[in-house]
């Protein structure tokens, strides 16, 4: 294996529009309180998250996804549990 391959093992590319599956449970920075729903972002997706308390802004919590539309990059999901606070 050449030096270049050892550099780039275990790299991959990630994509900005990721996809989830109902019932997958995933933890997510809550970036914003559009209107009266919660709203996470992840890359150019949105996650609109039910259930979160009112402080929710700026934390890391985990959602249990219970829908994802993959063409609008659009889901809903329900929050578990706080497990974090922003580092800014």
């Amino acid at each position: 294996m050449s030096r270049f391959k050892k550099f780039l093992a275990g790299w991959s590319l990630r994509s900005s529009t990721p996809s989830y599956e109902p019932g997958d449970v995933i933890e997510v920075m809550v970036t914003g309180d559009a209107g009266g729903e919660t709203v996470a972002r992840i890359g150019d997706s949105t996650l609109r998250i039910e259930g979160a308390p009112d402080d929710a802004l700026n934390t890391r919590v985990r959602v249990a996804v219970e829908t994802w539309d993959e063409t609008a990059h659009r889901g809903t999901g329900t929050y578990r549990e706080t497990v974090g606070e922003s580092a800014f």
